[in-house]
């Protein structure tokens, strides 16, 4: 329980904004089942996401979910683990605390890798292939410092946080529908139905412009993170790697084409603002003095 704790904290000063919209999405929901029922029932679902994200069993679902395997081939262990294992090693001189960390595959083309909650990194094949050695190392050392911040968790704990809501939202629309159902069953006046269509109408956009919000304040949070992690890996002496790795992949996307919502709503920040941002760290570059992870 004193791990859970401690997660629980670092995950709350690391990712405050994940943790007051999650706050929003229970109270929603709670408001579904009335008071003071509703607050007892979300009550019991917060303490049981909470046991589900901060223990290996979300991190299993997760890895179920992205499909991740374990690094299988004797050439996958040959290639990946030596890499993993001196970007590894340098970031366990900085923190301790980073004990167990696993590096996995993930069988797609599609050039990218993530962190799962606090054991698991994985790279996808095709980022494999694309990157070189050295770009492959900086692409885990960024992936390191979403655990060692506990990025990994907030992003957990946002999914259960958004299943809890659509779980409101799928209550409130049936609830909508079945008194719909029952008005044309029963024939009721049109002035009635038109109410309840009216309600419908004022429900969704209710909905889409609260789930917008959340989702626009998230991904500012997640943005910043990014921008961290990147940080990191360069203090770690991997930002001319990592720098390549952007450059490379900013051809391979060909820049930011999405909408203005997309681009409010988006996870990561512009490939071209993160090569900005580490080209400004590499002519700023000077000797570190202390510990600028400032991790706990």
């Amino acid at each position: 329980m004193e791990t859970i704790k401690q997660d629980f904290i670092r995950f709350v000063k690391g990712s405050p904004l994940y943790f007051v919209c999650s706050v929003i999405y229970y109270f929603l929901a709670s408001r579904t089942f009335g008071l003071p029922e509703g607050f007892i029932l979300a009550g019991v679902f917060y303490v049981a996401s909470l046991l589900l994200v901060f223990t290996p069993a979300g991190e299993k679902l997760l890895r179920f979910l992205e499909r991740v395997r374990k690094i299988e081939t004797k050439e996958e262990k040959a290639y990946l683990l030596p890499l993993f294992q001196e970007v590894y090693d340098q970031a366990k001189l900085i923190n301790s605390k980073l004990e167990g960390i696993e590096l996995c595959v993930i069988d797609k083309m599609a050039v990218n890798a993530c962190a799962i909650g606090k054991h698991t990194i994985a790279v996808t094949k095709g980022a494999i292939e694309t990157f070189s050695e050295n770009e492959l190392k900086a692409l885990i050392a960024h992936e390191i410092a979403h655990i060692a911040y506990g990025d990994t968790i907030a992003k957990l704990y946002a999914v259960v946080g958004n299943g809890l809501f659509s779980f409101w939202v799928l209550i409130l629309r049936a609830f909508l529908a079945i008194v719909d159902f029952v008005q044309t069953l029963y024939k009721r006046p049109g002035s009635e139905r038109l109410v309840v269509i009216v309600l419908r109408l004022i429900v969704d956009f209710a909905l889409f412009l609260i789930m917008f919000l959340m989702n626009a304040v998230v991904a500012i949070n997640s943005r910043s993170n990014e921008f961290r992690a990147d940080k990191y890996a360069f203090e770690l002496g991997y930002g001319d790697s990592l720098l390549k790795a952007f450059y490379l992949l900013e051809k391979i996307v060909l820049g930011d084409n999405g909408s203005i919502i997309q681009r409010m709503t988006a996870s990561h920040p512009r490939i071209t603002a993160r090569i900005e941002h580490l080209e400004t760290l590499l002519d700023q570059e000077k000797p570190m003095q202390g510990n600028p992870w400032n991790l706990s």
